[in-house]
């Protein structure tokens, strides 16, 4: 009879296509993996792999097998870890990966929420870009990622938390010589000052604006949307960023904003996990959270904007 142990080892086979290094992966020793193959491919009545000088080759059937296998087996191990968890306590162990921007606005919070309410929770936070909080995903160093944008892979499962407008920003005493909204082809001929081509929000920008056929060439680029938030304050550069990064300088009367116009830009925050390795329930407690708290802050914002942002020609 077929078992979970086998489905478990036939995927990760698939995927790391070397019996060296999927053993590895699955902390077994080669003889036992190779056994356990075996048995599914004579349950089957079909091999599975070619076993070849450069590794194992997915034959047709091993392929088909794969495609039907890997949604199976995220759901038997999410029904496991219900089952597990029936007693309601919350514990274990969350390794998370969030990009900077959501951790300056939304982790602080949440993780105040955990230690009050779940103090049996270890937690374990990362920041980077996008595609490399990805790659850590993928390889299970992290248990999920909170990205800027889901980046296409199939092995990704993803949960949409908030999109947010993108907004004009500059120093309060930096007033916009162009009319708002402002146009998308106007941005071109401002002192800009925005993240690198590795930053998640950058990659959003340039996607969006090479749909409608242009680009934009900063002057100045830093990648901590923070120190641009701070280094607007205090100089005539002007930059595109989400609007609760600007909140704290919209509160303040330190920063202005001005709305573009239609389509405008907006981001995506999304969580991404591995498909095949179904969140636990503190760690879909956690995404919960952080995702409620994003949105309530993006809610507070409207508020500031209503005063903050500029609609007029100087």
């Amino acid at each position: 009879m077929m078992e979970l142990r086998q489905l478990k080892y036939f995927t990760c086979l698939y995927e790391e296509g070397s019996v060296t290094r999927a053993a590895h992966q699955l902390n077994i020793v080669q003889p036992a993996l190779s056994m356990q193959i075996s048995k599914l491919e004579e349950e089957l009545g079909q091999p599975l792999f070619e076993r070849t000088s450069k590794g194992m080759i997915p034959t047709e059937t091993g392929e088909q097998a794969y495609r039907l296998f890997m949604p199976l087996l995220g759901q038997l191990l999410e029904a496991r870890q219900t089952l597990i968890h029936r007693n309601g306590e919350i514990s274990g162990r969350i390794h998370a990966g969030l990009i900077a921007s959501a951790a300056n606005q939304a982790l602080a919070s949440t993780l105040a929420y955990f230690v009050e309410h779940h103090p049996n929770v270890e937690l374990q936070i990362s920041y980077g870009y996008s595609q490399n909080l990805i790659d850590r995903v993928l390889s299970g160093d992290l248990d999920f990622a909170v990205i800027n944008q889901s980046f296409q892979q199939e092995r990704l499962a993803r949960i949409d938390l908030v999109d947010e407008e993108l907004l004009v920003a500059t120093g309060a005493a930096n007033r916009l010589r162009v009319a708002a909204p402002v146009p998308l082809s106007a941005l071109s001929k401002l002192k800009l000052v925005l993240p690198s081509r590795l930053h998640g929000l950058r990659i959003v920008i340039d996607h969006s604006m090479a749909a409608l056929g242009l680009e934009l060439t900063p002057e100045l680029e830093l990648d901590d949307l923070t120190v641009i938030e701070s280094f607007l304050r205090r100089s005539d550069y002007v930059s595109i960023l989400p609007a609760t990064v600007l909140r704290p300088g919209l509160e303040e009367g330190a920063l202005r904003a001005y709305p573009l116009d239609s389509p405008g830009l907006t981001r995506s925050m999304v969580c991404v996990h591995d498909s095949r390795r179904p969140l636990s329930p503190a760690a879909r407690l956690f995404v919960d959270i952080i995702g409620k708290t994003l949105v309530t802050g993006l809610n507070a914002i409207h508020f500031y904007k209503e005063g903050a942002l500029d609609h007029e020609l100087d």
